[in-house]
């Protein structure tokens, strides 16, 4: 079994909370905690919370985190769009913050906990300046961030360019999702509701509430399950497959700040240093969506 720290926006997009979802029924993986990054952090684990108590999970740890990137601020509309007052009294079971959580916990364990990152990646990033140990401790990062096949600025990076970027050059493993290797795995909306509903547990009556309310906001698509991919990977390596590249995170470009950047040799040139991030090429997205059928909409 895999041990694992899911640091997420869950309350923002909706693959978020069908991602823990995924996990909390995944018995390949053991869930050591939860952290949440973006504004209203302490909503957010709520979220969290109410999710892994519904599922006899209470005694897992949930800890908010930053709600400010490493430079400027987020964006003031971009608070969750599913929480509810149902959520007030929910309790979180630490006081640490996020960044503290993450430490500790791999502190415990070292060597032995991956970090599944489907946010933003200042937690991360904080907790590595936090702690001289940290990057020693953890066993790799999996992330779903970025584009490496097209431009394009990708929601978990642009938000905290200065966060990708102490994650991506820490020496850390890392094994990134980008979002051309996402936008396949689709399930329409009201179709996720009706299964959700027909399943008729008290979990899964729940996250057809949090999907109502997603959609409720006003977004003009299906869902598509970026954030399976990190989770996927960790427990099946034959659905995801990787190719190491060299990247790097633009900071300060006019037009490109928050981009990922990954080198490309056409004249067989030597690369600046050697490829030191695992970029997912291929996806099986029939396979995985069965998987995420089965453990995240509970069918």
């Amino acid at each position: 079994m895999r041990r694992i720290i899911i640091d997420t926006d869950v309350g923002g997009d909706i693959d978020d909370v069908l991602t823990l979802s995924m996990a909390i029924h995944s018995p390949e993986l053991v869930i050591e905690g939860v952290t949440t990054v973006g504004r209203r952090s302490d909503q957010r684990a709520k979220i969290a919370a109410h999710l892994l108590e519904l599922n006899g999970m209470g005694h897992v740890p949930v800890a908010a985190g930053f709600e400010h990137p490493f430079v400027g601020e987020w964006n003031e509309w971009d608070v969750p769009n599913q929480y509810g007052e149902e959520l007030a009294h929910t309790s979180i079971t630490t006081d640490e913050d996020a960044v503290d959580l993450l430490i500790r916990l791999t502190e415990h364990n070292p060597g032995e906990v991956a970090i599944v990152a489907i946010g933003a990646l200042t937690n991360v990033a904080r907790a590595i300046e936090r702690s001289p140990s940290f990057r020693d401790n953890v066993k790799e990062i999996v992330l779903m961030g970025g584009a490496f096949t097209f431009h394009y600025l990708e929601c978990n990076i642009v938000c905290d360019p200065e966060a990708a970027e102490i994650v991506f050059e820490s020496g850390i493993p890392v094994t990134a999702a980008g979002l051309e290797v996402c936008l396949d795995l689709r399930i329409d909306t009201d179709e996720a509701i009706r299964v959700l509903k027909d399943a008729d547990t008290v979990q899964s009556r729940f996250l057809a509430i949090l999907v109502a309310r997603w959609k409720e906001v006003g977004v003009n698509r299906p869902i598509i399950m970026f954030d399976a991919i990190p989770l996927v990977y960790l427990m099946d390596k034959g659905i995801v497959q990787t190719e190491e590249r060299v990247v790097r995170i633009e900071t300060a470009g006019k037009h490109t700040r928050g981009m990922t950047f990954s080198f490309e040799t056409p004249f067989s040139e030597e690369l600046p240093e050697i490829p030191h991030v695992k970029v997912c090429s291929e996806v099986k997205g029939e396979e995985l969506m069965q998987l995420f059928a089965k453990r995240g909409l509970l069918t």
